[in-house]
């Protein structure tokens, strides 16, 4: 069963940490060279049939993400403590995954895994990021032409469906065998078949049926939106896609249609093209506010710096729900740009009396065209002086990473320290951190909700974290909301933190007093 078979006493002491059901060698790229164990009662094959095949298709769709961060970090930390996933069989059985690097001079270095049952029950699923390897998968299926559809299933019930354990993920893989599912918000569904389309009425109504057996009394409204972007470039369809999973997370079915997605992606872009001149309009009548939200070092709860978020205003004629609707139109219109520079230059404007450093986004959009990086260049040359930083939010994949190195060092060149945005909820992080020299890095905030409790998402921050700081960079985290949160971030050995426990976006202050200042000794809160 091994390619390369070696002395049985030297793999008994490198498995005798733990007892597991599966064992597992891979090359350091994640190739099995040996497996034993019970594959064939809970894969359904013998494990030599595994050799050659990358070790993540022994777990879940929808851990895969997880597991390939954990897969990432494990070669410079030597050892990978144990980790909820579940197993990519049928009923996606939870083990606990760990791991450990076993390297000897002479000899190829590889991984050792054991996915072992769980010691404790199944921590809490991934909320709100749940929905990312479905979008990141749907994006990839309309660049290459795939078509077929992204499925969306929405649940109502009596009462609602916040707060219940309604299981959702199982029951559908049950339904649809091997498609990847992730919950966008509580009750809605988004659902990618791995091969041919299945029927989505047929989906829904076993759906409802299978909620109706566990003795929940409610309906599914169902919705295929198409994979194809005729008219559209790449760009476009993949930002029309990302923004209709989020209209879906908050409003429904319902919300996709008013927000004119009923017709599909190029619809949506149509309609959105529309709106153009009164987007250019906006933006040069700076029709929109900077609030500025206070980021702190967590050793001390000292400000660090702002970061200054968008808050645009009502446009006659135009139906904005808020930041991200205004900015995912301006980006369709081809606007991004444009609205990207005048930040700049309203927030350069209050660096220049603010109590501490600014950090504005800039979407990368804007950093892969070389005709934007002049001008932002040129406009804030010798306007820095130590007192900005730039945050790039990745709304769409990047096409061309060698133009958004290229920005992140002239800026930094300029004395602007480089910010990735939103760590972890895109498919290509890993790939960006390796090319795009940073400062800083921004934990996407799905994952801190869960952060303080024991499980996969304290498992998976604690992953990222060391993969940033063996970049070099520091990490911060955002959505802090509570103390337990806080401390549990900083246990983990991220540097700063923002969030409203710390202070709500506002009016940029004269000085920096009162920012993270505790209100009484025993409160245990903060301005």
């Amino acid at each position: 069963m091994s390619a390369t078979p070696i002395d049985p006493r030297e793999r008994f002491v490198t498995f005798s940490f733990a007892a597991a059901d599966l064992l597992v060698e891979t090359t350091p790229d994640g190739k099995i060279t040996f497996a034993t164990g019970a594959f064939h009662s809970l894969l359904g094959r013998k494990p030599e049939s595994f050799l050659g095949q990358p070790v993540r298709e022994l777990v879940a769709p929808g851990d895969r993400e997880a597991f390939d961060q954990a897969l990432t970090v494990l070669p410079m930390r030597g050892r990978q403590l144990p980790m909820t996933l579940r197993l990519a069989d049928k009923a996606r059985t939870p083990r606990a995954l760990a791991g450990l690097l076993f390297a000897e001079a002479g000899r190829p270095a590889k991984l050792c895994l054991t996915f072992a049952a769980l010691p404790l029950p199944l921590g809490k699923p991934a909320g709100g990021g749940a929905a990312r390897p479905v979008l990141a998968a749907a994006q990839a299926r309309l660049r290459q032409g795939a078509g077929g559809g992204l499925d969306l299933l929405e649940i109502s019930a009596p009462g609602g469906v916040q707060g219940q354990n309604l299981g959702l993920g199982a029951i559908l893989e049950e339904i649809a065998p091997n498609a990847l599912v992730g919950e966008a918000a509580p009750g809605r569904v988004g659902m990618l078949a791995a091969g041919a389309s299945h029927d989505i009425v047929a989906v829904a109504a076993a759906l409802e049926s299978a909620l109706q057996a566990r003795g929940i009394a409610g309906t599914v409204a169902s919705q295929r939106l198409k994979l194809a972007a005729d008219e559209l470039t790449p760009d476009q369809a993949a930002r029309a896609l990302r923004h209709a999973l989020g209209v879906f997370a908050r409003g429904g079915i319902e919300g996709l249609a008013k927000a004119g997605f009923a017709g599909g992606l190029t619809d949506y872009v149509r309609q959105a093209a529309k709106h153009a001149g009164a987007l250019r309009r906006a933006i040069r009548e700076e029709r929109y506010q900077l609030a500025y939200q206070p980021i702190v070092r967590l050793g001390d709860r000292g400000l660090h710096h702002y970061e200054a978020l968008l808050r645009p205003q009502a446009i006659a004629g135009i139906e904005i729900a808020g930041t991200e609707d205004f900015v995912t139109l301006v980006e369709t219109t081809g606007l991004a740009g444009e609205l990207d520079l005048a930040v700049a230059k309203r927030a350069a404007a209050a660096a220049s009396h603010a109590p501490a450093p600014i950090a504005f986004n800039l979407s990368s959009l804007s950093l892969q065209d070389s005709g934007f990086r002049a001008h932002l260049l040129a406009q804030l040359a010798g306007t820095a002086n130590g007192r900005l930083i730039v945050e790039m939010t990745e709304t769409a994949e990047i096409e061309d990473l060698e133009q958004v190195r290229q920005g992140a060092e002239a800026l930094r060149g300029l004395g602007i320290p480089f910010c990735l945005d939103d760590f972890g909820a895109g498919s290509a992080d890993m790939r960006i951190l390796r090319a795009v020299p940073a400062d800083y890095v921004k934990l996407d905030g799905s994952y801190v909700p869960g952060v303080a409790q024991p499980g996969r998402e304290r498992d998976f921050v604690a992953a990222m974290a060391e993969i940033v700081r063996a970049a070099g960079c520091a990490m911060v985290a955002e959505r802090i909301e509570s103390e337990a949160e806080a401390e549990t971030l900083r246990g983990l050995g991220i540097t700063y933190g923002q969030g409203w426990l710390f202070g709500r976006p506002g009016p940029l202050p004269e000085n920096a007093s009162g920012v993270a200042r505790r209100r009484g000794a025993a409160a245990g809160k903060w301005e």
